[in-house]
């Protein structure tokens, strides 16, 4: 028999799937075709998570989801990639940490010129 990633036959409601939306009222627009955009996304994703709009792990889903088309696009987008993999190493370290320290620790984005 063939191994199913992810994928529970018995119920479908068990599954996972990043690229499929469930729940298209709890989407986290995000946007990274400029530095700007990828700085906009990562401030709105801290005020999220801030504001206790959205919990830790699905602020790591989004970043993560972002790191990874911005890595496919690394050699086009580098400072994009860059920025979003240092807030994606962050969002680890605070995975690391327990619920009072993690709402105080805060991404400070660096200065990168366009």
């Amino acid at each position: 028999m063939k191994k199913q990633f992810l994928f529970n036959p018995n119920n479908p409601n068990k599954s996972f799937d990043v690229y499929i939306d469930k729940n298209p009222k709890d989407t986290i627009p995000i946007k990274y075709t400029t530095l700007d955009d990828v700085k906009h996304t990562i401030r709105k994703l801290e005020k999220l998570y801030k504001n206790k709009k959205y919990t830790h792990k699905r602020i790591w889903q989004v970043g993560m989801i972002m790191n990874v088309r911005l890595k496919v696009l690394k050699t086009k987008k580098p400072k994009q990639y860059s920025l979003s993999n240092k807030y994606f190493h962050f969002l680890g370290k605070r995975t690391k940490l327990n619920e009072k320290e993690r709402y105080r620790f805060s991404f400070k984005i660096p200065i990168i010129k366009n």
